[in-house]
């Protein structure tokens, strides 16, 4: 049986959409100066939600015991969660920037 953390962690992972592009990025973009924009932009949320999540996680020793679980189960989880699908994306578009530089098949 889950505990309520583990449950509540659960639903955190799982609203994230990992593949939800952000509102104006095009993943089908075939510009690569496209590309780079979005790998910078991935990496400032990853830097910042990352920032977040580590700045919480060592207040919360510090918290009074009910603020100490509330944390734990609602705030750490969807920051980890919003981490992890940043990373996805900037994965992607890093990949699509490889993509974009190979030069095309000759026919």
């Amino acid at each position: 049986m889950a505990s309520g953390r583990e449950e509540a962690a659960g639903a955190a992972w799982e609203g994230a959409d990992l593949e939800r592009p952000i509102s104006g990025e095009d993943p089908e973009s075939m510009s690569l100066d496209e590309a780079r924009r979005w790998i910078g932009v991935y990496r400032h949320l990853v830097k910042l939600e990352q920032e977040l999540f580590d700045m919480l996680a060592k207040m919360i020793p510090t918290m009074p015991q009910e603020a100490q679980h509330e944390a734990e189960q609602t705030n750490l989880p969807v920051l980890a969660s919003q981490v992890e699908r940043f990373r996805h994306r900037l994965d992607y578009w890093v990949k699509r920037e490889q993509e974009l530089q190979k030069p095309p098949k000759s026919a």
